[in-house]
């Protein structure tokens, strides 16, 4: 606003020496008149639209999660119904991802007309690296035609975006060739490939029963149906101060977690941003990369007779197996 005052007023001055230089001609003066009442007709011609657009307010969206390097799509709209027309807005977007520590800023992005299609700003630079992206919208104003006055418009709501890991194979797994049991549990309901025999009780299924081996005993046998305790399993993850590098261990995680779930393992994630998570299907793999995202906590955490699988820049290690 302020650029287009002076550009204004410097043509006004011009015209107006122009016209003392020509002894004021009525030409000339009615030219440099016409200027000089450039801004009453643009602010007057604006005004309605301006305080309609202010009344409304604006709102933005933006897509919930994305995959690194993918272009994201800011929507900018009335954040009531309807649509406003606006001479001129002017809005500063800044991005900020605080686990990779970038922030982007755009800043006076200006669009016209009406809002009944959203203004969309492309930001090519919001999925560069995992994280969580919070999107703020700083002077928002809508202005006249002139760009000379402007009325401040109320932003409501709040953006962020998810920028989740590609799965990406490690060079080890942890699953594999590990001495995993470490003995068995009763199984309620039944139903499983590893059995317990003991004297029957009274309750006990009549198809639990052992025969051949209860016809060498005098009394009735029964199976009980049995779970394998496995070792517990700890992924460790090695984050850095480094974008990138944290982008790989992610995305190296998000694979062997993946992995590990479809074989109905449940395991636990540490690292120093969440400390220990345990997980058990792909809603919380997804929910502690989000948690990495958002926390700086570093709780400590032990568990006995685990298999460690660390994950770090450099690659893998398995310890414990």
């Amino acid at each position: 606003m302020i650029k287009n005052w002076l550009i204004y007023l410097g043509i006004a001055a011009a015209l107006f020496v122009f016209s003392a230089f020509h002894s004021f001609e009525q030409t000339t003066w009615n030219f440099f008149l016409t200027f000089a009442a450039v801004p009453l007709v643009s602010l007057t011609a604006s005004l309605p639209f301006m305080i309609y657009a202010a009344a409304k307010g604006i709102t933005a969206e933006a897509p919930p999660e994305l995959e690194p390097g993918a272009p994201a799509e800011i929507k900018i709209h009335s954040a009531k119904r309807g649509s406003a027309v606006f001479p001129q807005f002017k809005v500063k977007v800044i991005c900020e991802n605080g686990f990779a520590g970038t922030k982007t800023k755009y800043p006076g992005v200006v669009f016209f007309g009406s809002s009944k299609k959203p203004f969309i700003i492309i930001n090519n630079k919001l999925s560069a690296h995992c994280g969580t992206v919070q999107i703020s919208l700083k002077r928002c104003a809508v202005y006249d035609f002139a760009g000379m006055f402007f009325i401040p418009l109320r932003f409501r709501g709040a953006l962020s975006v998810n920028v989740m890991p590609r799965k990406v194979k490690p060079s080890a797994v942890p699953f594999r060739g590990s001495s995993r049991v470490l003995g068995f549990k009763p199984k309620p309901g039944g139903f499983s490939d590893y059995y317990e025999l003991r004297p029957y009780r009274d309750g006990d299924s009549i198809k639990n029963v052992h025969w051949k081996v209860s016809s060498k005993y005098d009394e009735l046998i029964v199976r009980e149906p049995s779970l394998p305790v496995l070792r517990e399993l700890v992924i460790r993850l090695d984050l850095t101060e480094i974008p990138g590098q944290n982008d790989s261990i992610l995305s190296r995680f998000v694979y062997t977690a993946e992995a590990l779930a479809a074989e109905g393992r449940e395991f636990y994630c540490l690292c120093g941003r969440c400390g220990c998570r345990k997980i058990s299907n792909t809603d919380d793999i997804k929910n502690c990369v989000i948690q990495i995202y958002r926390s700086n906590a570093v709780p400590g955490f032990s568990v006995s007779n685990a298999e460690l699988f660390v994950i770090n820049a450099d690659g893998e290690e398995v310890y414990g197996a």
